[in-house]
């Protein structure tokens, strides 16, 4: 009971300095009160200058999961170290900004505390990298972000939209020509979620764009540090008349 308590306190207090707190859930989208969150986040800002800001994240039961310095809060412009934490409390993540842009040291670690990346860069350029192994052994370097892809690349998505697209007749008859651009998320299993228009153009364009996409195959998945990861993903589809 004592050790119940004592984290209920370290929370109420966690909470109560923040200026801001955001709750999110599992997917990081935004929830309305702590009693569905998973993550939550607590923006402290510089009592001498306001566009300066402490953004830190925790897990629900209060351990800290990353915390990130601003130079700009308003425009997210990162600066100096963003560390990130597994919910276990190894350190994840050791990364240097300096205003918005990597420059130093880029260290990822394994859950076990083994490094698993070392990349040092400036201003924005990676100069030099290593990755490695659970065990710590050097191995094939790989980019730490990959963005997902339609299977066999952007020419085999051209081909499928080439195909399965349909012009409707109304949005024809009426000589409506455009673009329609649909966003949604590539799951880690490559499978495609959440759907939605973003820009639209007429509703039977719409309709159709997001028709398509639905019929669309397992995509593969963004990757981050060698994991994958659910990535959002925005797909521009033109309509022009011949």
């Amino acid at each position: 009971m004592k050790k119940i308590f004592a984290l209920t306190f370290f929370l109420l207090t966690v909470v109560t300095w923040g200026q801001d707190t955001i709750y999110f859930d599992y997917d990081w989208n935004k929830v309305s009160s702590f009693k569905y969150t998973t993550y939550y986040e607590i923006a402290q800002y510089d009592k001498a200058d306001t566009n300066r800001a402490t953004e830190r994240i925790y897990f629900k039961l209060g351990q800290i999961k990353t915390e990130k310095s601003y130079s700009d809060y308003k425009d997210k412009k990162v600066d100096g170290k963003l560390k990130e934490w597994y919910e276990t409390g190894q350190l994840r993540r050791d990364i240097d900004f300096k205003s918005g842009k990597l420059n130093g040291q880029f260290l990822t670690y394994w859950d076990n505390g083994k490094p698993k990346r070392i990349d040092r860069y400036e201003n924005n350029k990676l100069i030099e990298g290593k990755c490695f192994n659970f065990d710590g052994v050097a191995t094939t370097y790989y980019d730490y972000v990959k963005k997902p892809e339609f299977p066999g690349g952007m020419n085999e998505l051209m081909e499928h939209l080439g195909k399965e697209l349909k012009y409707p007749n109304k949005a024809r008859k009426e000589e409506i020509e455009g673009r329609v651009l649909v966003g949604f998320i590539v799951n880690k299993d490559g499978n495609i979620s959440d759907i939605k228009i973003i820009q639209s153009l007429n509703k039977q364009l719409d309709e159709e764009a997001i028709r398509v996409v639905k019929k669309m195959p397992k995509w593969k998945p963004g990757m981050q540090d060698g994991e994958a990861v659910r990535t959002a993903f925005n797909l521009p589809i033109e309509y022009l008349l011949n």
